[in-house]
C-alpha cells in the first residue's frame, strides 16, 4: 500500500512557492477575541488587516448626511409658516422664502431616498460579487502576492 502525498496543486506565479493560503484563513487566523471583567473586544494581525472581507454598505452615514439639511430646512420652513399664519400682512416676501426651504426639504428626502437605493443595489448586486471573489482569493506567504483562484 503506497501512501501518497497530497500535494498543493496551486502555486504562486511570482515566486513558484507551493505556500498559499485562502484570504478568509487567513483573516480568521489573524483575528483574536479577548474578554476580561471590564473590556472585551479582537485584536488583529496586520495581515488579517490587510485581507479583510469587503463590508456591506450602511445607512447610518446617509442619514446622517441627509438627516441635518432635512431637519433644519423643514425647521425653519415651518417657523417661517407660523410667523405668516400670525402676522400675514407684515411679512409679505417671507411665503417666498418659506415655499423655497420647504422645497428645498422636499429635495433633501429625495436626494436621501435616492441615495438609499443605491446603497441598496451595491448591497444586493456589488457585495455578493466582491464578497465571493473575496472567498476565491488566495495569498502567498513568501512574498505576499494575492491570487485570484475561482474554483
Amino acid at each position: 500500500m503506497a501512501s501518497t502525498s497530497r500535494l498543493n496543486p496551486y502555486q504562486c506565479d511570482q515566486c513558484g512557492t507551493t505556500n498559499i493560503v485562502a484570504a478568509p484563513l487567513l483573516y480568521e487566523q489573524g483575528t483574536r477575541s479577548y474578554s476580561g471583567p471590564f473590556h472585551s473586544g479582537t485584536s488583529q494581525s496586520y495581515s488579517a488587516q490587510a485581507v479583510a472581507p469587503p463590508d456591506p454598505r450602511g445607512y447610518g452615514r446617509s442619514l446622517l448626511l441627509w438627516g441635518i439639511p432635512i431637519c433644519f430646512t423643514f425647521f425653519l420652513g415651518l417657523v417661517g409658516l407660523g410667523g405668516i399664519l400670525e402676522h400675514p400682512r407684515s411679512i409679505a416676501t417671507s411665503g417666498n422664502i418659506v415655499a423655497i426651504l420647504l422645497l428645498l426639504g422636499v429635495a433633501c428626502i429625495g436626494g436621501m431616498l435616492l441615495r438609499f437605493r443605491s446603497i441598496v443595489r451595491y448591497n444586493r448586486e456589488v457585495y455578493p460579487r466582491l464578497y465571493w471573489n473575496w472567498e476565491h482569493t488566495y495569498i502567498c506567504r513568501r512574498c505576499g502576492r494575492s491570487l485570484f483562484i475561482p474554483s
